[in-house]
């Protein structure tokens, strides 16, 4: 019995992975306004009832297809110990941005719409908002650097969080208004010499920022 079980969850992860390998490709071509459910459960080669068993509309592919895990991302970032604070920033902007990028630009701009009125999403093993999640992913990387001693216990995590997240948010828009000529994930130095260096540069502590400098 339980072998049987095993096997029906493991062909409805196939199913659900299917649904959302076929939206991502057709969405990608056609836009999401041009993309029917139809579509989509043909593309994948399922039933129009199948979709419905996974999602209720297409907007939940959507967010489906943007539940990257970037607090595992900013796991990986704490882990680099070799690294300076700026350059782990810098690797987890070009990270998070060149995630957004490979899902494709339609997908971005209807997940931008979808998000502009937040709705809790699945996220990290709980129910959250995207922006509380990514707000709490960028302010442990921040803590993180309170705790190596590379900015004082007296920085305003809560705002640079805020400052760093809001550029991010909007190189993706720039991606979207541009039609790709503005590609966030090779901005990502400019950002971080220009912007994030000015930003955390009045709460680094002097050895480490002697540090950088020599």
């Amino acid at each position: 019995m339980e072998k049987k079980t095993t096997t029906r969850q493991a062909r409805a992860v196939e199913t659900r992975k299917k649904i959302i390998q076929a939206a991502k490709v057709l969405i990608a071509a056609k836009g999401f306004a041009d993309t029917s459910i139809e579509d989509i459960a043909k593309q994948a080669g399922v039933s129009t009832g199948s979709f419905y068993t996974y999602f209720k509309k297409k907007e939940d592919v959507v967010e489906a297809l943007n539940q990257t895990d970037f607090y595992r991302l900013a796991e990986i970032v704490n882990g680099m110990k070799d690294k300076d604070i700026l350059d782990r920033l810098r690797y987890y902007c070009r990270e998070f941005l060149g995630d957004i990028e490979e899902t494709g630009i339609e997908i971005c701009r209807q997940w931008l719409k979808n998000n502009l009125s937040p709705n809790d999403m699945f996220l990290g093993g709980t129910y959250i908002t995207k922006y509380r999640y990514d707000d709490q992913t960028m302010r442990s990387i921040l803590q993180e650097a309170v705790t190596r001693g590379e900015l004082r216990s007296d920085a305003p995590l809560d705002d640079l969080a805020l400052l760093i997240n809001t550029q991010l948010y909007g190189l993706m828009v720039a991606w979207c208004m541009t039609d790709g000529q503005v590609k966030g994930s090779e901005k990502t130095d400019v950002l971080c010499s220009i912007v994030l260096q000015a930003a955390l540069a009045p709460y680094r502590q002097a050895n480490h920022t002697d540090k950088e400098d020599t």
